[in-house]
């Protein structure tokens, strides 16, 4: 396991609590000092595990030799830089498993030749890090929606991923898998939105920041990914934040809105470096932008979303984000996109 932050900590101790034998892998050593020196791990919430891990280090390089299924709950930005730390240890016939992907699974894969590169439409917990070898969790996924490149390698793929979360369900190719995850038209607008209660001190947006206009905001958002999808020929269900918010089954099962406000983990002080502007942004709806482009499908808030955004911290993420110029897709029919992800 190759994490960072809080689904690292939620995927190590609900996996070891189950009996998996789990080497984690963390960047940041000062930060979890207390669970490298005790392998032991705490999660609290809607799951309640303690576990004992087989290794906690920072060699990500050797954590992953050997391993069945490596699982990388990593902001997508950080996924280029992890292929390149172990592009040397990984070997064909493994499954790397990105949680959730933003279409890194293309991206890592590009750099881990013979390795299917699995990535699921969301982490499979709601979760945030409450010590150093403790963390809280709001949501349990009840579906993971997961792409699989290169495609052909999708059965294998999932039998190995499923023996660890037997709720991953297939969908067509990584990009299938990307256009599930509604991060974007969900982040995007609760920050820009909530950008003055957000400057002033601790606040949570999926609390106090969720409102009906900013609600409504978000389902419109979310419904140019949904247009892109179908442009794409993709089946359904396309999993819309509408049902989220009106409690009907959704990635974490009925009800996981009411329980996000009566159990929220997410009270807290944040910026606009977040993992919800430069990866939901960035990384997510920069590509549904420039997918839009080439698809002849609009997508006004999206893009008002990337330009305000842009605006609020003087970066230009069309031209640093994850967009299919930058991929080397640019110019692709919607067929032949399809038979590159085959």
């Amino acid at each position: 396991m190759l994490g960072g932050g809080h689904g690292a900590l939620a995927t190590a101790a609900d996996l070891g609590s189950r009996g998996f034998e789990v080497s984690l892998a963390l960047r940041n050593r000062p930060r979890f000092e207390r669970l490298f020196a005790t392998r032991r791990v705490v999660m609290s919430g809607v799951l309640e595990a303690k576990a004992e891990l087989a290794e906690v280090t920072a060699d990500h390089a050797a954590a992953v030799r050997g391993a069945d299924l490596v699982l990388v709950p990593l902001p997508a930005y950080a996924q280029e830089g992890m292929a390149e730390a172990i592009a040397g240890a990984v070997r064909p016939g493994q499954v790397v498993c990105l949680m959730p992907g933003t279409f890194g699974a293309y991206v890592v894969g590009q750099r881990l030749p013979g390795v299917a590169v699995a990535e699921m439409a969301t982490l499979p917990y709601g979760a945030r890090q409450r010590g150093e070898a403790e963390v809280g969790t709001a949501l349990r996924a009840h579906h993971l929606p997961t792409g699989v490149y290169p495609a052909r390698e999708t059965e294998p793929a999932l039998r190995v991923i499923r023996a660890a979360y037997p709720q991953a369900e297939p969908v067509e190719d990584a990009l299938s898998a990307a256009l599930l995850n509604s991060n974007g038209a969900l982040h995007a607008p609760l920050m820009v939105l909530n950008a003055g209660p957000i400057s002033r001190g601790p606040y949570d947006i999926h609390v106090e920041g969720t409102t009906p206009l900013v609600r409504r905001v978000i389902e419109e958002t979310d419904g140019e990914r949904m247009a892109l999808r179908e442009a794409l020929g993709y089946a359904g269900p396309h999993w819309p934040l509408a049902d989220y918010y009106a409690d009907r089954d959704w990635f974490y099962g009925p009800g996981a809105y009411s329980s996000v406000q009566s159990r929220s983990v997410w009270r807290e002080q944040i910026g606009f470096d977040h993992r919800y502007i430069v990866e939901d942004v960035a990384m997510g709806l920069v590509l549904w932008s420039s997918l839009g482009r080439a698809l002849r499908v609009p997508t006004p808030l999206t893009d008002a979303l990337i330009d305000l955004t842009s605006g609020i911290t003087g970066t230009d993420y069309r031209k640093g984000g994850r967009s299919l110029e930058r991929l080397g897709l640019a110019g692709l029919t919607r067929a032949e996109l399809r038979e590159e992800l085959a």
